[in-house]
């Protein structure tokens, strides 16, 4: 009996500290968004491949699905690849992990061409210099992407592996209401007023989205390009 006790508190401990172990992993852990620049939201943790609504058999990392929600409404994109694995994406980029949207218009709801290069001038004002949170832009004047055949966006993200979620991912909107700045005290400290500099000056310039993320380059994966995509032909 006694043996048989000693047994099931054994599995018992065992099932505790791997359900432990699951709960501290990226994937587990709670998501926390912090807008850090206009258009640039930075979210780390909670990443999760998820069905995207409207696009059957199509999946991605939930913490993008804001920003396909605004592009469905802005641009009337339609999606045809997003996580995959497939042996034509770049083995090393981002539609491995759930960070990649192949794009085409969606011609049911109105979609044009036109539309998609907005987005994509959007994404990359010029060639081969993306606006955060975009990590690479696929369009004209790379090969096998451009009007008439399908429109890539990689996003900005930390290291990762194929098939992992990233832990840090950069959107243009927050995948959640950011976290509220912390409540002030009930008896705030009386404002001081600033004495004017005896001598000129500028004031300090506001922190661009391309500022803020060239100082985080440490922690972001190296760019991958992609040659190839799923365009209007699998949309059909």
């Amino acid at each position: 009996m006694r043996h048989h006790l000693r047994h099931l508190l054994g599995v018992t401990g065992i099932l505790v500290a791997v359900l432990m172990a699951l709960a501290a992993t990226p994937d587990a852990q709670a998501m926390r968004s912090t807008k850090i620049a206009p258009g640039v939201c930075k979210t780390v943790g909670g990443g999760k491949f998820v069905g995207i609504p409207g696009f059957p058999g199509e999946r991605i990392d939930r913490r993008l699905l804001r920003d396909i929600r605004w592009m469905r409404r802005a641009y009337d994109i339609f999606i045809t690849d997003g996580y995959s694995t497939a042996p034509y994406h770049a083995p090393n980029g981002e539609h491995p992990i759930g960070l990649a949207l192949d794009i085409v218009p969606h011609k049911a709801r109105g979609g044009t061409w036109a539309k998609i290069t907005r987005l994509a001038k959007l994404a990359e004002p010029k060639q081969n210099r993306p606006r955060a949170p975009w990590r690479w832009v696929g369009y004209n004047g790379d090969a096998g992407h451009g009007r008439g055949h399908h429109l890539h966006l990689s996003y900005l993200h930390s290291d990762t592996k194929p098939r992992r979620p990233a832990r840090i991912v950069y959107t243009h909107r927050c995948p959640q209401p950011p976290e509220k700045p912390t409540e002030p005290s009930a008896k705030p400290a009386p404002k001081k007023t600033p004495r004017k500099p005896r001598s000129g000056g500028v004031a300090a310039p506001r922190t661009s989205a391309a500022a803020v993320t060239s100082a985080s380059t440490r922690e972001l994966a190296p760019v991958v390009a992609e040659t190839a995509g799923a365009d209007l032909a699998d949309a059909r």
